[in-house]
């Protein structure tokens, strides 16, 4: 039996490589060649068979190296491993401001001299408002400003602005409003395609490119940007219109859009390359017949008819699928208008009262029947303003920032699975879709009774609820409307697993009254230590503070109160129910609900009300 070469597999380097072919010379060809020494023609020989080795290690290794995000080193291969696991790098961040928009409108006469909203505007969203001290840096409202829409979360605050003269009769009042603001600048590039090829892709040479805003071809056709252009469903808003949604309409006045799934065809992904440009890859589908002619379905298999399949017997090519609209269609003889925003950085943090120069605003108005010169003085009227510095304006990520953002966000998929993530998710819907103040998420058997509970784990032990609640214009606690349970259902269906079943429903709400009996201590005005021990307690049960299912306790209020300086003892505090007329319809048995001085909530999700701390907060100064 021949003998077997003894080869070392693990030495990589030139020097260990270098010292084991001579030694393996040695031991199999000694009679051949014994010559070693460093000006020997041999020696050649073995030193460029180390350093080929040496050099097939180094990118072996580092081959194995670059395909894994914890250990990779070069940035464009740690960008590509992210979007691989979902994440999307961020290549600036744009600094945001929620800007103060105001207009002048003019009162509707007498006898009454009130607003005369005829003349309210609509400012479109994308309005451009500069920099007083750097006009060269701009910001983008976000949202449509609707002078003549009222709401919790989006109200109009109106004051007289100016009076007839020599009168007490408002001829002006200045409404105001407020919207959220980013910075930069939008940008076009146009593409030509002409004939149609699978995944095409074009990159927008250009830097701090924030995100594409819009793409239209030359048939004014929408293409559509998805994470993945497997996914064929897009968050389609719309407003909320009787042409739109004739059950839901009605409610307009606190939800004034309407949000749906869409499904699309005309889709791109986008992605940055490792300087920062940014790559748009369209969809596959390249045929003009319909899907149905290369996808099997129950219409066509087996007919005999004209496209039909007819050879049930045979496997399908899975890859026809890549030719077919399955991943969107691709582009073909036509030009897209790419329309993308610019900007960011550490400059775009600008402080206060520094936003204000108005650059591109479209306002518009149904002059019919209106004055004319009054429509030019009220559109001549919109100003902006920023009472608050903005920020978050910064650099992009870093190469590390992006490795470690990747590894953190792999494990959520991007999908609802516990209990914070839908409440997370539900709070995070944006609120010109409704506004929802308050959530609660449960599972239905924990908060069934007894005899209930076994039925909610036989049908479905996975089924969750999520109790909600919503403003009214006062800002006060109030159930939220169908529409808006309806935009949470679609809104949640986007990142819900397929084997959770999620009830949406209302979380009830209890108001009470505060009582207070303290003694004080000499030389203090009661006055003031009365208004103090007020102002804390309005602090404290300040309904933005409180969550449903938050109990009360009492030595949180006995401590608050005590705290205020002059107050000697804090002798009693009661709390009672309120409910009917302009408070809560529900009733609660404080006093059953309280164990060992705390208020507990009910099975029930509910949450504790205060609906209006001036006149349900009340408090006496004993004296002995």
């Amino acid at each position: 039996m021949a003998n077997v070469p003894d080869i070392k597999y693990f030495d990589k380097d030139f020097s260990t490589l270098k010292q084991d072919l001579i030694n393996y010379a040695r031991t199999y060809f000694q009679n051949s060649y014994m010559d070693f020494s460093p000006s020997a023609p041999g020696n050649m020989f073995i030193e460029m068979a180390a350093y080929v080795g040496d050099v097939l290690s180094f990118y072996t290794d580092t081959q194995l190296q670059e395909t894994l995000l914890l250990y990779a080193q070069e940035r464009k291969n740690i960008i590509a491993l992210a979007y691989a696991l979902g994440y999307r790098p961020k290549i600036t961040s744009a600094a945001s401001v929620m800007l103060d928009v105001f207009q002048l409108i003019p009162s509707d006469g007498a006898p009454n001299y009130k607003p005369d909203y005829r003349y309210a505007l609509k400012i479109d969203e994308s309005a451009t408002i500069k920099s007083i001290s750097n006009p060269s840096i701009t910001f983008l409202t976000q949202n449509l400003v609707d002078f003549n829409f009222s709401s919790s979360y989006d109200p109009t605050d109106v004051v007289i602005y100016q009076y007839f003269s020599s009168t007490t009769n408002p001829q002006y009042y200045l409404l105001k409003k407020q919207v959220e603001a980013v910075s930069g600048q939008i940008k076009t590039s146009t593409f030509t395609f002409g004939n149609p090829e699978q995944f095409p892709t074009v990159t927008i040479n250009d830097q701090n490119i924030i995100e594409v805003l819009q793409i239209t071809d030359s048939d004014d056709n929408t293409w559509y940007e998805v994470p993945y252009l497997a996914q064929d469903t897009i968050f389609d808003e719309s407003l909320n219109l009787p042409v739109n949604e004739p059950n839901y309409y009605q409610e307009n006045n606190s939800t004034r859009f309407l949000l749906r799934l869409k499904k699309v065809q005309r889709r791109f992904t986008t992605r940055f390359d490792d300087d920062n440009n940014l790559i748009l890859e369209f969809g596959s589908g390249v045929t003009s017949s319909p899907d149905e002619v290369i996808i099997p379905n129950p219409d066509n298999v087996g007919l005999g008819l004209v496209d039909s399949i007819s050879k049930m017997n045979l496997a399908y090519d899975p890859s026809n699928f890549q030719y077919t609209n399955e991943y969107g269609i691709a582009p073909q003889n036509t030009t897209l208008t790419v329309k993308y925003l610019v900007g960011g950085g550490i400059t775009a943090n600008l402080p206060s009262d520094d936003i204000g120069l108005n650059d591109t605003v479209v306002s518009t108005i149904s002059t019919y029947n209106l004055d004319p010169s009054l429509v030019t003085t009220v559109q001549g009227s919109v100003r902006f303003n920023n009472n608050e510095p903005s920020s978050g304006g910064g650099p992009g990520e870093t190469t590390e920032q992006i490795r470690l953002q990747a590894l953190a966000n792999f494990p959520t998929q991007n999908r609802n699975v516990t209990k914070a993530d839908y409440l997370v998710r539900a709070l995070s819907m944006p609120a010109k879709f409704g506004y929802i103040s308050k959530a609660y998420v449960a599972q239905d058997y924990l908060v069934a009774n007894d005899v209930d509970k076994q039925n909610f784990i036989n049908s479905n032990p996975l089924a969750i609820s999520i109790y909600i609640l919503s403003n009214n214009i006062d800002g006060n606690i109030t159930t939220a409307s169908n529409v808006v349970k309806q935009n949470l259902k679609t809104y949640l269906s986007y990142n819900k697993m397929m084997s959770d079943a999620v009830n949406i429903k209302d979380a009830y709400f209890v108001n009470i009254k505060v009582n207070f009996d303290i003694s004080i201590l000499p030389a203090y005005n009661s006055q003031d230590i009365l208004t103090g021990c007020i102002n804390v307690l309005k602090d404290y049960f300040d309904i933005s503070k409180w969550q449903i299912n938050q109990p009360i306790i009492y030595s949180d209020i006995y401590n608050l109160i005590g705290a205020v300086k002059g107050v000697q003892s804090v002798i009693k505090v009661d709390l009672a129910n309120l409910s009917g007329g302009n408070y809560s319809t529900y009733s609660y048995d404080l006093k059953s609900a309280t164990k060992q001085g705390v208020i507990y909530p009910s099975l029930d999700p509910m949450i504790f009300e205060v609906r209006y701390p001036d006149i349900d907060i009340y408090g006496k100064i004993v004296t002995y």
